[in-house]
Formats: C-alpha cells, sequence, structure tokens
C-alpha cells in the first residue's frame, strides 16, 4: 500500500509508467470487479501474476497482479479487484469506466519461487485474481479463500473445486476454523508448499497454525501480505 509525494508519483509515472485504457468493467461476483485493461506489454510480455502499480490518489499507489492475459492480444490484460474494502483503491477501481485511461506501472516480470509441486494457495478476497493466476489450468493444487458470504455461491459455481469461506466480522478468523478442520479431516494430506495471501495479521496466524500441526515446514510457506489490520485499507 505504498505512499510517496505527488511529485514524486508524477515523476515516477514519466519514467516508467505506460498508458492502459479500460476495456470495460463488470461485476461478475458480489464484491468483486472484472477490470480488463489494454496496454503495451513490458520487455518480456504480460504474464499472469504479473505486478502492476497504480496512482490511484495523487499520493497513494496500489499493486494488483494479472489475472489473464488474452492469448491472441499481447496487450489486453485482466484484473480481479476486491470491492469488501473502502479504501482508496476500492474507490478508484469503482470510477474505472470504459474509454478512460490510466497509467500503469510495471517492470518485466519476475515470478514467485514458490516451494512444492501440490501446494495449498489460502487468502481473502485480495487475492482470489492472484490465486486464480496461478492455479489456473493448473491441477492438484488446494484453494481456499475467505470470501463475503454473498459472494460465497457464485463463487463456488465458477470454481467448483475450490475452498470458499464465508467471512466473519474479524479477517481471518472464518479463514483459522476451516484449517484446522481441514486438518484434521485430512484435507491437506499430500501437500507439499503453500503460498498465503492477503490480511498480514491472518496470514501469521494460518503459516503459525500450519507449522504447529507441523502439516508444512518453515521454507515450505511463502506469505505475501496485501493489507494489515491498523493502516488505510486497500
Amino acid at each position: 500500500m505504498p505512499t510517496a509525494p505527488a511529485v514524486l508519483g508524477a515523476i515516477a509515472e514519466a519514467l516508467l509508467g505506460r498508458t492502459g485504457r479500460v476495456e470495460g468493467v463488470t461485476e461478475p461476483f458480489p464484491g468483486f470487479l472484472d477490470v480488463r485493461l489494454r496496454a503495451d506489454p513490458p520487455p518480456g510480455g504480460w504474464h499472469p501474476t504479473h505486478e502492476l502499480q497504480f496512482r490511484v490518489t495523487p499520493t497513494r499507489s496500489r499493486r494488483y497482479n494479472i489475472r489473464t492475459v488474452d492469448p491472441d492480444h499481447a496487450d489486453r490484460i485482466g484484473l480481479l479487484v476486491a470491492t469488501r474494502a473502502n479504501g482508496p483503491g476500492t474507490t478508484w477501481a469503482k470510477n474505472l469506466r470504459a474509454g478512460a485511461e490510466t497509467t500503469i506501472l510495471a517492470g518485466r516480470h519476475i515470478p514467485l519461487r514458490l516451494p512444492g509441486t501440490r501446494r495449498l494457495h489460502l487468502g481473502d478476497s485480495s487475492a482470489l485474481g492472484t490465486i486464480d493466476a496461478h492455479t489456473h489450468d493448473r491441477t492438484g493444487h488446494l484453494v481456499a479463500v475467505e470470501v463475503p458470504p454473498a459472494a460465497v455461491a457464485a463463487l463456488a459455481q465458477r470454481w467448483p473445486h475450490h475452498h470458499f469461506v464465508p467471512a466473519g466480522p474479524l479477517p481471518g478468523d472464518a479463514m483459522e476454523h476451516w484449517l484446522e478442520r481441514a486438518i484434521d479431516a485430512g484435507t491437506l494430506d499430500g501437500i507439499d508448499g503453500a503460498l498465503l495471501l492477503g490480511h498480514a495479521q491472518s496470514l501469521q496466524r494460518h503459516r503459525t497454525h500450519l507449522l504447529r500441526r507441523q502439516v508444512l515446514t518453515r521454507r515450505a510457506i511463502v506469505t505475501k501480505p496485501y493489507w494489515a489490520t491498523g493502516k488505510e485499507g486497500l
């Protein structure tokens, strides 16, 4: 959730930015926006999970990961943006309209080095687009995502093999209960790596849980926080 003086943001955009044109914005599920953009790719091209940065206010920027790249048009990309939060990134995304232009900061894609061959991908709604990019067209991985209750049915219909956990009042609590039940039921048997994304404090709890129950070792777990309690939201 980077912040910087407005003048530095303008300089970064001038030196590193590229123009993205909004091709369309839809709400495929409650609490999520599908944002389709057209932008010249950086060296090496666009890739699913590619990290992009947008200046959503003069002093604040937000990062999103590419969910899809059009196989027939190398300059067309898609994002899945969660809108449950009320922060500046959510406001920016909700105000996007087809035909509008925005500046994208992006370099050459550097993929995460992930452990294991059958991974647990776990997170909250802010991570769903990234998780889908990591697991699309790949079998054997286990996905669990804490999402707004109103979105569970539609998401389960779209991704029937994923586990969608209705979020409670506090972030991570519902997922922590799901994780305990999944370990007891043997759902995580055979998992040899994990990627945990989303709420910082929840990720630490889930990581500790996996270690305490001896599901995985420390080196087999990768965490990447997107937001944190006590800091300005997405």
